[in-house]
C-alpha cells in the first residue's frame, strides 16, 4: 500500500517532534516530546530490518571465510543489543504503548526472537552462532527493508571499534532513518507495510481494513490496466458487487465475529 508521509519542511520523513512545556521547568525551558505516526513507525522498522540484513550478510560472509572465535561471537552480541536498544525496542514499546501493531520485517523477528531467548537464558556461543547461520538476510528487490548502499553507524564492518554501551539518543537514530530513506530509488513515498490499529471492539477488524484497502488498491491498478489497453472498459459488475459486500459493515461484523457470510462472488449477478 503505497502511502505518502508527511510534509515537512527540512525534507524528513519523520514527523517532528512536539513541544511541551511543563509548568515545573524555568521559563523558556520546554520538553520536546516524540509524537510518532504508523507511518514513522513503518519507515524506522523497514530500516532497522535493512540494517540487520547488511549486518548479517558481511556477518556470514567473514564466518565463511574465516569462522568467528569467542572474542568475535562476544563482539556481535554486544552489537546486536545495540541495535536493538537504538532502532528497534523504544519504537515497537512506543507502537505497542499506542494500540498500534508493528509488522516488522522476518529478518528483524528473527533476530528479536534469538536476543529475546538470550537474555532469558543465555544461549551458548556455538548455539547463538549456529543460530545466526541460518538466518536469510536476502529478501526481494521491492522488499521496503532491502539493503541499501550506505548505511551510517556500521559496527561490524571493519574499521575504529564503536562505542556500544549506550544506545544512540533520538536525534541521531532519526537522522540515520533520514539517511537510509534519501537512498531509496522510489523517495520516501514507498510502499511499506503500516502498523495495524486496534479498532473498537472486533479484534480482527483492522485486518480486515487492511485487506479491503489492498483490495481497492488492486481493483484501481486493474481498471487502470485495462483501460490504458484497452480503451475505457468499465470493471465487470460482479467484481464490484464483491468489493461492495466486503465493505457492507454487517459482513465486517460478521467476519470479525467468526460467522460464515457466504462468499463474496455471486454467480447471479448480471
Amino acid at each position: 500500500m503505497a502511502i505518502a508521509p508527511p510534509s515537512e519542511a527540512d525534507g524528513s520523513p519523520i514527523a517532528p517532534a512536539a513541544v511541551m512545556t511543563s509548568c515545573t521547568d524555568a521559563a523558556g525551558e520546554h520538553f520536546k516530546e516524540i509524537v510518532l505516526s504508523n507511518w514513522d513507525i513503518s519507515v524506522i522498522l523497514a530500516c532497522a530490518g535493512s540494517r540487520l540484513r547488511a549486518c548479517l550478510t558481511h556477518l556470514q560472509h567473514e564466518d565463511s571465510v574465516a569462522q568467528w572465535s569467542g572474542e568475535r561471537i562476544t563482539c556481535i552480541r554486544a552489537g546486536l543489543r545495540w541495535e536493538i536498544a537504538s532502532f528497534i525496542l523504544p519504537f515497537i514499546n512506543y507502537a505497542v504503548s499506542h494500540s498500534m501493531v508493528p509488522t516488522p520485517a522476518p529478518v528483524l523477528k528473527a533476530i528479536l526472537g534469538l536476543c529475546s531467548q538470550n537474555f532469558l537464558n543465555p544461549v551458548p556461543d556455538h548455539l547463538f552462532a549456529g543460530r545466526l547461520r541460518l538466518i536469510d538476510p536476502l529478501t526481494e528487490g521491492g522488499d521496503p527493508s532491502r539493503m541499501v548502499d550506505e548505511y551510517d553507524h556500521e559496527w561490524w564492518a571493519p574499521g575504529p571499534a564503536m562505542d556500544l554501551t549506550a544506545p544512540l539518543p533520538w536525534i541521531s537514530a532519526k537522522k540515520c532513518v533520514d539517511n537510509h530513506v534519501k537512498q531509496w530509488p522510489e523517495g520516501p513515498a514507498f510502499a511499506i507495510p503500516l502498523p495495524q490499529k486496534e479498532l473498537g471492539e472486533f479484534p480482527f477488524k483492522a485486518q480486515l481494513v487492511l485487506m479491503l484497502e489492498r483490495l481497492d488498491l488492486n481493483l484501481l491498478q486493474y481498471e487502470g490496466a485495462v483501460k490504458e489497453k484497452l480503451g475505457d472498459l468499465r470493471v465487470p459488475a460482479q467484481t464490484l458487487m464483491a468489493v461492495d459486500r466486503a465493505r457492507d459493515p454487517r459482513v465486517m461484523r460478521a467476519l470479525a465475529r467468526g460467522v460464515p457470510v457466504g462468499p463474496l462472488w455471486r454467480n447471479d449477478s448480471p
